[in-house]
């Protein structure tokens, strides 16, 4: 490792003589011990041999609260705001090398700048006597990581030469929803998958001990699966980077993330019930009725990805198997590995994944793009899995046959008992041209609409506001619809209540001024106290009282 660092020096230094000297004889002593230690022992695998260096190198700095673990690149954006600002992480930049400690600073407020945040990896060396000493790009070594950080932000020269900006000014803690692993306790299985698995179990969040489901990224130590297992946990970081800021009693909420050593885990909400599809298949045959998969399923559902469009995010995976649907019958948006910011996103077809084909909309078939209006025709998909009792969409067809289906504008039939209405909605969210579909926003007034006439036109659909308290304060206030309405007389009687009070407050206002006034009894208007009575402003008063001056205006 250490004649690994040296070359890189080498390189970097430009190769001055009198350091190529003292690099060849430190390099021919290294070598020579190296050579002497390999024959020792039995040989160590590279898998490892990392595992190991790592666990060895995070217990330097792990205690410390800027050290944030495994974050990737894309978090630290968000969490380094100004110039100055750094943290302490650990990065492994091939599956076969060792994890390494890093310092990233901010350097520049410029988003658009690709080198705003400069990292630093800190080399690590054991000495003979058996001490470790630590050093970044210069020749300074300091016996533990907190002292080199100690000592470059009291001598405020910047950590990398070259960069006159890198200087460390703020160390950055760790934020809330960076969890310990020690907050965190594991319990039953509830699903598993190559990379990883999703168990029950508790986290301390905010002080509070909560019940939660928590996805578990595995350790992969084949190196032939490394890779697949880093995207996998690539995609996981991703979707826990989405949610966090996703707070909608109809979207999963997400706690955080723990990633100071391995395995990652994302602690999440844990909702009882299962998804929409185990809900129509298996808990509840043939239970659930239509005023419940109209206001509950299709509305929760239209709430939530309207709220999640709102927040200029395509979904890119919505089906019955990713809404959850709790025991106290509220729709959940779940599953955000696929989604992506902005107003569109088109799929690179060299990354050869695999795509949903029959939620898919016809564009994304055809040119791998997709937009908010791609959610609205998988939306449509999803209301004809929930009125068909969960059964599956182009049932007994091959994908090749789902393609050619879609791309000539045909489209299924009704489900056997579906409502025309709901039918109808469908055939809206399912048109050919992505401009010809209706939005969200539409959706969700279309299904309001449905519920206030099933009520007989008296009645609207029941607006029961929820709030969901985040953890960290904020309180978000949405509405859910359920199937029965709350009648326009409850409305308008609420107002004349509300009147009825103002009109006693005006009349308590009113009896307090007569009372100030000390003659309420005999007086019919009630005279304003707008300044203090003065002296020549009293004699006024006497003159009205005793018949003089009659004609004398008083102010006030």
């Amino acid at each position: 490792e250490w004649i690994r660092i040296g070359g890189l020096m080498a390189s970097a230094e430009g190769g001055k003589a009198s350091h190529k000297e003292e690099r060849s004889k430190h390099f021919k002593k290294t070598s020579a011990d190296a050579s002497r230690s390999c024959n020792k022992g039995p040989k160590i695998s590279k898998s490892r041999a990392s595992s190991s260096i790592t666990e060895d190198v995070a217990k330097h700095v792990e205690e410390e609260n800027f050290y944030h673990g495994l974050l990737p690149r894309e978090d630290i954006t968000s969490i380094l705001e100004k110039v100055g600002d750094f943290i302490v992480r650990t990065t492994q930049p091939r599956p076969s090398d060792p994890r390494e400690i890093v310092i990233s600073v901010r350097v520049s407020v410029d988003e658009s700048d690709p080198m705003a945040i400069r990292h630093v990896v800190v080399r690590k060396r054991k000495k003979q006597d058996g001490r470790i000493e630590w050093r970044a790009i210069e020749a300074e070594n300091f016996s533990t990581v907190r002292e080199l950080i100690e000592n470059y932000i009291a001598s405020r020269r910047p950590i990398n030469p070259e960069v006159k900006a890198s200087i460390l000014i703020r160390p950055i803690k760790r934020k809330p929803w960076e969890f310990l692993h020690d907050d965190i306790k594991l319990k039953d299985l509830l699903g598993e998958g190559q990379f990883g698995e999703v168990r029950a179990g508790e986290a301390l969040v905010n002080g509070k001990r909560l019940s939660v489901a928590i996805k578990v990224a595995k350790v992969v130590k084949e190196e032939s699966q490394m890779a697949k297992a880093k995207e996998k946990i690539k995609e996981m970081m991703h979707e826990a980077r989405l949610m966090r800021y996703f707070k909608h009693i109809n979207v999963v909420r997400i706690h955080g993330v723990a990633v100071l050593k391995e395995p990652l885990m994302i602690v999440m909400e844990r909702v009882y019930g299962g998804s929409i599809i185990d809900v129509l298949t298996v808990t509840r045959v043939g239970q659930v009725g239509e005023d419940e998969k109209i206001g509950n399923m299709s509305l929760g559902a239209a709430r939530g990805l309207e709220y999640v469009h709102s927040k200029n995010c395509i979904h890119r995976d919505i089906a019955a198997r990713n809404v959850l649907y709790t025991d106290t019958r509220i729709a959940k948006i779940s599953d955000f590995g696929m989604s992506r910011k902005g107003d569109i996103y088109e799929m690179s077809r060299a990354r050869n994944k695999k795509i949903p084909l029959k939620w898919t909309a016809p564009e994304s078939m055809v040119a791998l793009q997709y937009t908010k209006k791609t959610d609205v025709f998988s939306f449509s998909i999803l209301l004809w899995e929930i009125f068909s009792n969960g059964s599956e969409p182009y049932q007994g067809m091959t994908s090749l046959e789902v393609k050619r289906m879609i791309s000539c504008g045909e489209r299924m039939k009704a489900p056997e008992g579906c409502p025309n209405d709901m039918y109808e909605l469908m055939t809206k969210c399912w048109e050919q041209n992505p401009s010809k579909r209706i939005t969200m926003t539409e959706v969700v007034r279309y299904i309001e609409g449905l519920l206030s006439q099933e009520c007989g036109g008296t009645t609207t659909a029941t607006q029961a506001t929820r709030e969901e308290s985040s953890d960290d304060g904020c309180t978000s206030t949405v509405t859910t619809a359920t199937s029965k309405g709350r009648s326009k007389k409850k409305r308008a009687h609420k107002q004349k209540k509300r009147k009825h009070r103002h009109k006693h407050r005006r009349r308590r206002k009113t009896q307090s001024l007569k009372e100030r006034k000390g003659d309420a009894s005999d007086e019919k208007e009630v005279v304003k106290r707008t300044k203090p009575v003065t002296r020549r402003r009293r004699q006024s008063q006497n003159k009205m009282k005793s018949g003089e001056n009659k004609h004398t205006k008083i102010r006030g």
